[in-house]
């Protein structure tokens, strides 16, 4: 599944890139299957997916065994997203179709971050929910996690993704529910998340949506966007000049260029009363 090349603490984690590469060549040419690539010098640590045509990313730590099969499942099952239609009737309005087209083009060109600013009422959960669809269905992602800063969001992420995904297994992250690792969709407070995060592996989650990323993200609970090593979206109803320079650097954005913008002026113009 995957090879681990380990250089020493006092040598750059980059040394054994190489040397990992020659090593999944000749598992590859025994096997007919090519590894997972992982290097690392203790303190920093690398995957490199190049079976995938992914290019090296720094990551917290190794994936498990479970991450790694489905790593490895994604490479022979994963469709274009750009070749994909999103599901209308989770969100079937011309500008959620364009946020959806946005990120999809997006992760397509190997970004792995993206950033939606959308007016209060126009909908963000439910474009939320049908790039979650349209991810799962494409086999870019089999297990989500939705981050709110208050259980009011939390219950009204929850009552859309039941609404919408009814399938997908889901549970609201709790003290009483932290052991579950059998659920496809993961609703959780940023200081709910906190407590358990690292009881997961890096790899577990293949999707995180940040619900009004703008104001939760700093800090400590910054943590969770480093130590997981998933595809990323954030949310936000702020206006574009008023989100800080520190969101749009987090999800790989230039200042007041967000992914895709629906703004105030737009909704009041467009979206039916």
């Amino acid at each position: 599944l995957a090879v681990i090349e380990a250089k020493k603490t006092s040598r750059s984690a980059e040394a054994g890139r190489t040397q990992a590469r020659l090593y999944a060549d000749q598992l590859q040419l025994e096997t007919g299957h090519r590894p997972v690539i992982f290097y690392t010098n203790g303190f920093e640590t690398y995957i490199w997916n190049d079976a995938a045509n992914e290019t090296p990313r720094r990551t917290f730590g190794f994936y498990s065994k479970d991450s790694l099969e489905y790593l490895n499942f994604q490479r022979a099952n994963r469709l274009k997203l750009v070749d994909a239609q999103p599901d209308h009737e989770i969100a079937g309005r011309m500008y959620q179709l364009e946020s959806i087209k946005r990120v999809a083009e997006t992760f397509e060109r190997g970004k792995r971050k993206a950033l939606l600013v959308q007016a209060t009422g126009t909908g963000k959960t439910r474009v939320a929910v049908s790039i979650s669809e349209l991810l799962t269905r494409t086999s870019w992602a089999k297990r989500i996690l939705f981050l709110c800063d208050r259980r009011e969001l939390r219950k009204q992420a929850d009552d859309v993704f039941k609404d919408f995904l009814p399938a997908a297994p889901r549970t609201i992250v709790t003290s009483r529910t932290a052991s579950d690792r059998d659920k496809r969709v993961y609703l959780a407070t940023y200081p709910a998340m906190m407590q358990i995060f690292e009881t997961f592996d890096v790899g577990f989650f293949d999707l995180i949506v940040a619900d009004e990323s703008h104001r939760s993200i700093y800090n400590r609970y910054r943590d969770l966007f480093l130590y997981f090593d998933a595809l990323q979206i954030g949310l936000t109803a702020t206006p574009v000049d008023s989100i800080g320079k520190n969101t749009y650097e987090l999800f790989d954005c230039e200042n007041e260029d967000p992914t895709a913008h629906f703004g105030f002026e737009e909704a009041i113009n467009n979206v039916p009363a």
